[in-house]
């Protein structure tokens, strides 16, 4: 009985730390998505996301740098540390974001920069691959 419970407590203890780590991956550290962004009028840019910061790059240039976390939710938060757009520095925009079949997508929670939503919302990003980058 004893080896079994054992047996038991370790299983569930494995099974705990599988999920909660895997509650903690980025999937954007370290990525660059490719698409097209209304900023104000369409045009193709590359978000390049390291672990903890974006760039949003267009024509070679990054146009807008952006801190960004996750919320307990599993939202994505958008911070603009600086930038071209109007958006203030303050204004935090919260996104829901999903990958499917190598495709970013964001689509708006609450955003009070209107330029950040219109840029962004709904848009599809294909990711760039490693050999694509070089």
């Amino acid at each position: 009985m004893k080896i079994i419970t054992k047996s038991l407590s370790a299983t569930l203890l494995l099974s705990s730390l599988f999920y909660f780590s895997q509650q903690k991956t980025n999937a954007l550290a370290n990525t660059e998505w490719k698409g097209v962004a209304n900023i104000p009028t369409p045009a193709e840019v590359t978000f390049k996301f390291n672990t903890d910061q974006a760039d949003l790059v267009y024509q070679g240039n990054v146009i807008e740098k952006m801190s960004y976390s996750f919320t307990d939710q599993g939202s994505l938060k958008l911070v603009k540390l600086e930038g071209n757009s109007p958006c203030d520095s303050k204004e935090e925009g919260l996104y829901k974001y999903q990958i499917v079949n190598d495709t970013l997508t964001f689509m708006i929670i609450n955003d009070k920069c209107m330029e950040r939503q219109t840029a962004f919302d709904g848009n599809g990003y294909k990711k760039v691959t490693a050999a694509a980058i070089r």
